[in-house]
């Protein structure tokens, strides 16, 4: 089978031009269930060789990474074109397109004809980012599971080899080949803006434990798996999405603890990993991301920890690069500096001079195409154990939906639910709460929510499943983060409850949270039970008395999981040994 594998890479690449090598690189973004004809020309003419498939978004451009309140700096302003090549505008890039599991698997199906169409046939694969909470890649209707600390909180790793399972089911199903998980950062810092609970653990035994359960899963069902972000991100006090980190950990700490999980996973067999944008001074890494670092990936990764898979860089559009190079140079740097693949979740013309500046930079010899070889054969590589080459990796797209109605599934869904809700604490007795208790409701719509916007994850679920065990339930749904008018509408409606429940929902990308708001509700002197979905104190702090955890706050089976709870019909079997503070 090697023998039959390092043959087809080997006539492959020696058929190849610069321009088909260069294109196999890249990876974009192709956002909801349109192909429009710059997406043809991205696969045909430009012959890229993967996309970073959702259905969340209709487009992205640059300029929706920018923080909210924040001005795009000149880097972001160079970069911005139209999106999409289409001379289209859209009013509100933010909503996704309705479609289903087997028209959306048939849309993949025809971007794969499109590349076997190509002079030499290559296959393009897809890739997903799903690691619970608020997912950047949902697929209509799917079963959502909690992000890796819900699993930890479950006290079983056997539970994340089978979420793991249950999300391949799914994202095969439609035709993804590759996701962007485990995430093996050590979230040693409590104070980490953008890793939390997406880490399994701030104890690296832990984190392996429970990831190589993950890496098993996913191994199962045919999907790639993508440890991140290497060397580690867990020590971090700012978020790589909007700038550029420091993790200041003497070397020794950083081998031990945040490297460890690392060394394990390529031990058993990990394929993929994500580079960090972030600087390590333990590493001589102090003024540019380590995803543009010969340090980092050729020394560290390659020589010291034997590596030899595909390495990727992080989406490129984010702030803690982009802060230190302009977009083309910042690629050029990354794969100078060892990244097999690139990522760039952009849809503007920007692709087509990034595919341009890589093959000048080739030319000129600022890289070698004796490493773009490397690079290539390896993604070819992959490809070839993602049994792309028989058919392209086209799929059955009417089976498409199958697995989301999968007993295993169904069942995976239900367990992690009933088993990661967490009461992280309860001072004032206020749970369960008694059906005949008046209760106002100030329910937050998630992006998941919004995105997603069907049966089984929409705004207003947690209202929906509360009316399920009492009729005494008034709702106010807010916004993330919620305006003046907002905050004056819920004031309105204090004196009909007994007790209020409001959610106190963290997603890092939306730099939106209500806890001043929750603090205000408080000083109604009304009794305030607080469901979040980040159990650390940006999300729950200490004055918080009551707070009640779900690991995602999209899932319907969480928040019934939840609900539950409140009324009395579950007691909370989780448990969280990791420092929230």
């Amino acid at each position: 089978m090697q023998g039959s594998r390092d043959k087809w890479v080997d006539d492959l690449l020696g058929r190849m031009n610069l321009a088909q090598k260069v294109g196999q690189m890249m990876v974009f973004g192709f956002a909801g269930p349109v192909i429009t004809p710059d997406v043809v020309d991205l696969v045909q003419k430009y012959h890229i060789g993967g996309l970073r498939i959702t259905l969340k978004f209709r487009t992205q451009t640059l300029l929706h990474d920018l923080k909210p309140g924040t001005e795009p700096n000149e880097n972001i302003l160079r970069s911005l074109q139209y999106p999409s090549g289409i001379n289209r505008d859209y009013a509100d890039p933010s909503q996704c397109v309705a479609c289903t599991p087997q028209e959306y698997s048939a849309v993949l199906n025809q971007l794969r004809d499109y590349a076997l169409e190509r002079e030499l046939g290559i296959p393009i694969h897809f890739t997903i980012d799903q690691e619970g909470n608020g997912s950047d890649d949902l697929i209509n209707g799917q079963r959502l599971f909690p992000n890796p600390m819900g699993l930890t909180a479950s006290g079983e790793p056997e539970l994340a080899y089978r979420v793991a399972v249950a999300i391949g089911k799914q994202a095969r199903a439609i035709g993804a080949n590759m996701i962007h998980s485990p995430v093996l950062d050590v979230n040693s810092n409590p104070q980490n803006p953008e890793i939390g609970p997406r880490s399994y653990s701030d104890r690296p035994d832990e984190v392996i434990e429970y990831a190589l359960q993950s890496l098993r899963g996913f191994r199962e069902t045919g999907l790639i798996a993508t440890g991140k972000h290497f060397p580690g991100r867990g020590e971090s006090v700012a978020d790589a999405h909007w700038d550029l980190p420091s993790v200041d950990l003497d070397l020794k700490t950083l081998r031990n603890v945040h490297i460890a999980p690392y060394s394990a996973l390529i031990e058993a067999g990990l394929p993929a990993v994500m580079t960090a944008h972030c600087c390590y001074p333990a590493l001589s890494v102090t003024d540019v991301p380590g995803s543009t670092s010969e340090r980092v990936i050729k020394e560290l990764l390659r020589k010291e920890l034997g590596f030899e898979g595909v390495v990727t860089t992080d989406n490129m559009m984010m702030g803690g690069i982009l802060q230190r190079f302009e977009i083309r140079e910042a690629i050029i740097r990354a794969i100078q500096a060892g990244n097999d693949l690139v990522l760039y979740r952009d849809e503007s013309p920007q692709r087509i001079r990034i595919l341009e500046a890589v093959m000048d930079a080739v030319k000129e010899k600022r890289i070698q195409e004796t490493q773009i070889d490397e690079s290539v054969a390896r993604i070819l590589r992959m490809r070839w154990e993602m049994q792309l080459v028989e058919n392209g990796g086209k799929v059955d797209a009417s089976q498409a939906a199958i697995p989301i109605n999968d007993p295993f599934v169904e069942n995976a869904a239900r367990e992690t639910a009933e088993k990661s809700v967490l009461l992280l604490r309860d001072e004032g007795g206020l749970v369960p709460i008694s059906p005949n208790r008046k209760v106002l409701l100030v329910e937050q719509v998630f992006s998941t929510h919004r995105m997603a916007n069907n049966k089984s994850c929409h705004p207003g679920m947690l209202w929906e499943e509360m009316c399920r065990e009492s009729p005494a339930v008034g709702s106010v749904e807010v916004p993330m983060l919620p305006s003046e008018l907002d905050r004056e509408r819920v004031m309105r409606r204090i004196d009909e409850a007994d007790v209020i429940i409001a959610t106190n929902y963290y997603y890092h990308k939306a730099a939106a949270i209500m806890t001043d708001m929750v603090r205000e509700l408080q000083q109604t002197g009304k009794p305030v039970i607080v469901i979040t979905n980040n159990p650390f104190e940006r999300a729950a702090p200490g004055d918080f008395p009551t707070v009640l955890t779900v690991f995602t706050a999209g899932g319907r089976e969480h928040l019934r999981a939840a609900v539950e709870v409140l009324y009395g019909k579950r007691t909370s079997q989780a448990h969280l040994s990791v420092r929230l503070a």
